[in-house]
């Protein structure tokens, strides 16, 4: 497996993905989710993506003192359009963050693009046995950090719960983020054959509130959500 993924690394397309998972979920508390709503709060956000991005790219990416700061500023105000839109219920907060996420997701390709690097030119990071590292990184991270921000979404769009804001405390996302990065686990490096392990973990964690229909929905989509992330980052 390392050698595997020494020989072909990551593209820079999905190193600045790496950092924008980083940026966006790991190291964005609610309370600066909260901030955002102010200016201040917006370029403190802004300034982590530059500084992650910067980290992780600078020592392959063209002229990345340039494109890291323009990146940053788009970033601050994608942001900022959702923020002024105010779907913070129902629905549209949901089709607000998706359409949020994936304008980034084409900044990070305009990036690479403005670096003049082809789509498929592929990086070593350091060695192979980190750039391993990275490359699992970013299915784990969208699973468990960014999965718990979309379930949350669904909570609000479905009314899957009561009370949406629950998905979000330290137990109910501890649970998801064990039941999706076991699934996740499961079909990045177990065969297919053993696939169905993954329903294990959600099925005891959905047990207790088996009459409630909103968590079967959270519960297929957080399943989903990991098997298909297994699928395009299986070796």
């Amino acid at each position: 497996m390392w050698t595997h993924l020494g020989e072909f690394g990551l593209s820079a397309w999905l190193y600045l993905l790496l950092a924008h998972l980083v940026a966006d979920f790991l190291l964005q508390p609610y309370e600066l989710v909260k901030l955002k709503g102010q200016p201040l709060g917006l370029a403190i956000h802004s300034g982590v993506h530059a500084i992650v991005t910067a980290v992780l790219v600078a020592p392959f990416l063209p002229r990345w003192w340039l494109i890291v700061p323009v990146l940053s500023v788009v970033h601050y105000f994608i942001d900022w359009m959702k923020v002024a839109g105010g779907h913070t219920d129902g629905p549209r907060s949901l089709v607000a963050f998706l359409g949020d996420q994936v304008l980034h997701l084409i900044a990070l390709t305009l990036a690479v693009l403005a670096a003049g690097l082809a789509p498929d030119a592929h990086v070593t990071y350091v060695s192979p046995r980190i750039t391993s590292v990275l490359y699992y990184a970013i299915p784990y991270l969208t699973a468990t950090f960014a999965g718990a921000i979309l379930l949350y979404q669904i909570a609000l769009a479905f009314h899957t719960r009561p009370n949406p804001a629950q998905a979000l405390t330290l137990a109910p996302r501890f649970a998801g983020i064990i039941e999706r990065g076991l699934a996740l686990t499961v079909v990045l490096f177990l065969p297919p054959s053993l696939w169905w392990v993954a329903a294990v973990p959600a099925a005891v964690i959905l047990w207790p509130d088996r009459t409630e229909r909103g968590r079967w929905v959270e519960t297929a989509g957080g399943l989903g959500f990991a098997f298909i992330l297994g699928l395009v980052f299986r070796q």
